[in-house]
């Protein structure tokens, strides 16, 4: 696989490669046979309805914000955060090419300290990582080869105005905690689902001990099913996804709940 994603790389040039990435994604997805790795993907239609309000944190290529658009349809509303230009670029165009008018692209990084925050794109073994981008100043361990500066900005301030908000995706490799820091003020207002990749305890454990006041629980999918687990659980959910869902929306989701 690695020496099939070189060849097709070096074919086509990052630009052509990266929209070849994110379209072929949704002809694959739409087939509904991806596997377990993309189940929360799938599970999506069971939390976001039409007229739904999401934020999609670190969209990337847009397999959620796509999924996302799809599902709150003309009278909902999808605010994808994108950092880094070549991502951001790459979304934008499918955007335009699927004449999709429902979804705010956002090129800024959130929960960070400054105007500004450095984000990369490491190499692994020799392999430029697309989609290990993140930023720097937290994983300085990393071999970047690629960075640039993004503007950052505090969740309060740029989601201060919205009339709800309904559900929040968030994987920013580890600076889950400082990203919904500076949105305290907001999830508090309208306590939406948030689905996060925790990769590590102490990371799941912070988020409860932050979110706890406002009555969230924890949960992971099995099977189609959501369960709870304690945030000091030993339990290593698919892909790390986890739910945090606050009382008053479990009602909406007691037939996935046990």
């Amino acid at each position: 696989m690695r020496g099939v994603r070189q060849i097709l790389l070096s074919l086509l040039g990052e630009k052509k490669y990266l929209a070849f990435l994110a379209s072929s994604f949704q002809r694959l997805y739409k087939t509904g046979k991806l596997g377990v790795d993309y189940q929360d993907i799938y599970f999506l239609k069971s939390m976001v309805h039409q007229g739904s309000y999401c934020i999609d944190i670190g969209a990337h290529l847009g397999y959620y914000t796509m999924e996302l658009s799809r599902l709150v349809k003309d009278n909902g509303k999808v605010y994808a955060i994108e950092p880094m230009t070549k991502f951001n670029h790459t979304l934008q165009r499918m955007l335009q090419k699927k004449n999709i008018h429902n979804v705010e692209l956002l090129q800024v990084a959130l929960g960070g300290d400054g105007e500004f925050v450095e984000m990369g794109i490491p190499e692994v073994n020799s392999v430029k990582k697309f989609g290990h981008a993140r930023v720097k100043e937290a994983n300085i361990h990393l071999n970047y080869i690629e960075s640039e500066k993004v503007k950052n900005e505090r969740g309060d301030d740029l989601f201060e105005n919205l009339p709800r908000l309904d559900f929040i995706k968030c994987d920013v490799e580890g600076l889950e905690v400082p990203v919904f820091n500076s949105m305290m003020k907001t999830i508090a207002k309208h306590k939406p689902i948030l689905l996060c990749e925790l990769a590590q305890k102490e990371e799941r454990m912070k988020l409860y001990e932050l979110l706890a006041p406002l009555s969230y629980k924890i949960f992971y999918l099995d099977n189609k099913i959501l369960r709870e687990m304690k945030p000091e659980a030993d339990i290593k959910p698919v892909s790390h996804n986890h739910y945090f869902i606050p009382q008053m929306r479990e009602v909406g989701l007691n037939n996935f709940i046990h």
